[in-house]
């Protein structure tokens, strides 16, 4: 007998009575070689349409932010080979997708930056050059700020459904940042002092604060294969003082 689709909420776009499918928290791609067999890889129930279109961010992302981690890294091991497959049409199971991955890597390698074309100040933290290489041997890959957000968006709702059974709706906002460390040292302070570990090593590694009487908001750092770091602010879209009132009176998870 085939089993019905369960019915219920998208914690994606938030639509309820709608068929659900699972969606994994950290894209099932993204986990490296050397996360162990017994893991369990988180999921949350989301509809079809979301499940496709944050598909389709993960995969063209994945393949971009492979390109600048480091491959002997065990945190990212394999995951710089199978973005490499994924754009070699040799390694295409057909014609047809031989023809898809020559026009991935097209794409891919053909907005890419050599040297001194790279600009300096947009380059991501912890993403930088860090073999040693000349200027001259430099590569520089583009990878979109909108997917970036939309991966650490799609994190944190993952994580507050998962551990709270919450949705994270209106009033409520997400709110995205990179930084470096140096920029980071506010946050980097209340989540050392108030925040609680959530993690799927060695590919992915939360922390949340969040703050007291107020169970939806918080402060939550996000670090991709040991190497890059997100941000998010979970806060009350109508109150700009929600961003001092979560640095001010955050505690730690129970």
């Amino acid at each position: 007998m085939v089993k019905k689709p369960e019915i219920g909420r998208c914690v994606h776009c938030l639509k309820d009575g709608v068929e659900l499918t699972s969606d994994h928290m950290f894209p099932k791609a993204w986990y490296p070689d050397a996360t162990p067999e017994n893991l369990e890889k988180w999921q949350f129930p989301c509809c079809f349409e979301c499940n496709q279109r944050y598909s389709k961010i993960e995969g063209d992302l994945l393949n971009r932010v492979a390109l600048a981690l480091d491959s002997k890294n065990p945190a990212s091991a394999g995951l710089v080979d199978a973005a490499l497959r994924a754009m070699d049409p040799h390694a295409g199971r057909d014609e047809k997708d031989a023809a898809a991955r020559a026009a991935k890597g097209k794409k891919i390698l053909g907005q890419m930056f050599k040297g001194e074309e790279i600009p300096q100040d947009q380059l991501m933290p912890g993403l930088g050059e860090r073999w040693g290489r000349t200027k001259d041997e430099q590569l520089g890959v583009q990878i979109p700020r909108a997917s970036v957000d939309a991966m650490t968006e799609k994190i944190v709702r993952g994580l507050v459904y998962r551990e709270d059974g919450l949705f994270i709706e209106e009033p409520y906002k997400i709110d995205a940042f990179i930084v470096s460390d140096d920029g980071a040292k506010v946050p980097m302070e209340l989540l050392e002092k108030a925040g609680k570990d959530f993690k799927r090593e060695p590919g992915l590694e939360i922390r949340r604060a969040t703050v007291e009487g107020d169970e939806r908001a918080g402060l939550y750092e996000i670090t991709f294969w040991q190497q890059f770091k997100t941000y998010a602010m979970v806060q009350k879209s109508d109150s700009s003082a929600q961003a001092v009132a979560a640095q001010r009176g955050a505690t730690q998870d129970e």
